[in-house]
C-alpha cells in the first residue's frame, strides 16, 4: 500500500501584505486624473468662448479662407488663447503622471512630484475665487458668491493634499516602492486615463495649429479675394473705433473731435465742427520715423481711398497709408507730404527700400487742406492715386536707388515713369494710417483722416491708359 500512495505538495495561499503607500498612490492616480480630465475640459471651454465671443466675426470657410477677422490680431485675444493652451499643457502633465504612477519607475517620482506641485496652485486659486464678486445675469448674487467659496474650497482642499502627496512622494518607503514597480493596478483609472490623454492630443495639436495659423506663425491664412465693388469696410471713425490701434503719449493715435480736436490746430478754419478725425501726433526728435495706426482686418486685393490733412506742425513732413502690413518690419506705404511730395516705400525684414523716391507734385494741395489718398492693389500689381490723379513712379531699375532727374522736373532718371509697381513679397496684410517726419523737427506734426473706404478693386483701373486718367 506503501508503494501505491504517490505523494503530492500542496501550495500554501498567500497573505496578501498591504504594499507600501498602496491608499497614497491609488489616491494620487485617482485625484490627477480627475483633474486632468478637468482641465481639458476647461481648455476647451476657453476655446469656446473665444470662438463665441471674441471671433464672432471670423469666417473661415471649408476652403481655409478668413474672412472679417477683426478680434483675432488683438495681443489680449492671444493672450487668452495661449492661457488655454497653458491649461491644457498642465491637464497632460496631470495625466501623464497618474500614468506613470501606475507603472513605477524613477520617472514615476519626478512626474509625481511635478504634478503635485501644479496642485499647490490651489491655494493662491482659492483665495482668489473667495473674494471674488462674480455678477452673472439671471442667477442671484447669494447663489454665486456660494458657488464661487464652494469651488474655492474644493481648490483649497486638493492642494492642501498635494502637500501630503509632496511628503509621500519624498519618503523612503514610497520612493523604494516606486522604483520596484510593485504597485496596485487600478483598471478604472486606467481607461480615464487613456480617455483624457486622446482629448488632450486632440485638443493640444488643434489649439496649436489654430495659434499658429490665427498669429500667422505656421501658416497665413489667404483672405478671400473680393468682389469687384464689393464693400470691404467703410468708416468716418464716430463708431467702431476699437478696430484701430490708438494711444496716448507725444506719439499718438487718438480719435478726437470737437474742442479736443480744435485745440490741436493752428487753424481752425480747416476743420469740420463735429466730425470726428483719426488724429496721428509725431513729436519725437528722431528724423524720417512715423507714428502708425493700424486696423485688426487683413485684406488683399483692395480699392482703398481715404482723406488726409495736415492740422499742425511744419509741412515738411509725410504721411500715408501702409499696407499689405505684415508688422512693423514688413510692409508697404505710399505718403505725401504738405509741401508737394510723394513717395512709394516698402520694408521687408525690417530692411526700408524706397521704391519711389520723393517726388515734386502740383496734385499734391499744400499745406493745411484735405488730400485725397488712393490705392488700388490686385494680385502683385498696384496703382496710386492722389486728389483723383494717377501718379507717375520712378523706378531704381538696375540702379541702387531710385533718382528724379534733378534738371527735369517730373522725369525719371534711373528709369522710365511707371504707373504700375509690381512685387509679388507681400501678398496679403493689414492697413495702417501713418504720419510722421522727414527732417528735422521745428513742431509737432499733427494729421488727421476721415472718410476711409475699402472696396474690391475694379481690375480696368490697373489697366486702363494712363492718357485716359
Amino acid at each position: 500500500m506503501a508503494n501505491g500512495v504517490t505523494p503530492f505538495y500542496r501550495e500554501q495561499p498567500q497573505v496578501e501584505t498591504a504594499r507600501p503607500g498602496g491608499w497614497t498612490l491609488r489616491l494620487m492616480r485617482l485625484h490627477f486624473t480627475l483633474v486632468g480630465v478637468v482641465l481639458l475640459v476647461a481648455a476647451l471651454g476657453l476655446i469656446w468662448y473665444l470662438y463665441s465671443t471674441e471671433f464672432r466675426r471670423v469666417d473661415v470657410t471649408w476652403s481655409l479662407r478668413l474672412r472679417d477677422a477683426s478680434e483675432v490680431y488683438e495681443p489680449q485675444v492671444q493672450v487668452r488663447a495661449a492661457v488655454a493652451l497653458a491649461v491644457a499643457v498642465a491637464g497632460f502633465v496631470l495625466l501623464w503622471a497618474a500614468g506613470a504612477l501606475s507603472r513605477g519607475g524613477s520617472r514615476a517620482l519626478g512626474l509625481g512630484r511635478v504634478a503635485a506641485t501644479l496642485l499647490l496652485a490651489g491655494f493662491p486659486l482659492g483665495v482668489l475665487l473667495w473674494r471674488l464678486e462674480l455678477d452673472i445675469p439671471g442667477v442671484p448674487l447669494d447663489t454665486a458668491q456660494l458657488a464661487l467659496r464652494i469651488v474655492a474650497v474644493l481648490f483649497v482642499l486638493q492642494a492642501a493634499l498635494a502637500v501630503i502627496y509632496l511628503a509621500r512622494l519624498w519618503s523612503r518607503e514610497l520612493r523604494r516602492a516606486l522604483e520596484a514597480g510593485s504597485l496596485p493596478a487600478d483598471r478604472a483609472v486606467h481607461r480615464v486615463q487613456t480617455l483624457g490623454l486622446a482629448l488632450w492630443l486632440i485638443l493640444v495639436v488643434g489649439l496649436g495649429v489654430a495659434l499658429g495659423v490665427l498669429t500667422d506663425w505656421l501658416y497665413e491664412v489667404p483672405v478671400e479675394p473680393p468682389q469687384p465693388g464689393e464693400l470691404l469696410y467703410a468708416t468716418s471713425f464716430d463708431a467702431l473705433n476699437d478696430e484701430w490701434d490708438t494711444y496716448r503719449g507725444r506719439d499718438s493715435a487718438q480719435v478726437l473731435s470737437g474742442g479736443d480736436l480744435a485745440a490741436l490746430a493752428e487753424d481752425r478754419a480747416v476743420l469740420p465742427p463735429d466730425d470726428p478725425l483719426l488724429v496721428i501726433s509725431y513729436g519725437s526728435p528722431i528724423t524720417n520715423e512715423n507714428v502708425f495706426s493700424a486696423l485688426d482686418r487683413k485684406f488683399n486685393d483692395m480699392d482703398l481711398r481715404v482723406t488726409a490733412r495736415q492740422i499742425a506742425g511744419p509741412d515738411d513732413n509725410q504721411f500715408g497709408v501702409v499696407f499689405r502690413y505684415k508688422d512693423l518690419d514688413n510692409y508697404y506705404a505710399f505718403l505725401i507730404s504738405s509741401d508737394g511730395y510723394y513717395s512709394l516705400v516698402k520694408r521687408q525684414g525690417g530692411a526700408p527700400e524706397v521704391i519711389s523716391d520723393w517726388g515734386a507734385t502740383a496734385v499734391v494741395r499744400q499745406g493745411q487742406v484735405t488730400n485725397e489718398i488712393r490705392i488700388v492693389a490686385l494680385g502683385d500689381a498696384f496703382r496710386f492715386f492722389i486728389n483723383g490723379e494717377a501718379m507717375p513712379l520712378c523706378l531704381k531699375g538696375e540702379n541702387a536707388l531710385s533718382m528724379w532727374d534733378p534738371s527735369q522736373p517730373g522725369q525719371c532718371y534711373t528709369g522710365d515713369l511707371t504707373y504700375i509697381y509690381r512685387d509679388t513679397d507681400f501678398a496679403q496684410g493689414r492697413i495702417a494710417l501713418t504720419a510722421g517726419s522727414s527732417v528735422d523737427l521745428s513742431g509737432d506734426i499733427v494729421v488727421g483722416f476721415d472718410d476711409l473706404i475699402i472696396i474690391g478693386p475694379d481690375p480696368d483701373i490697373i489697366t486702363a491708359d494712363v492718357e485716359a486718367e
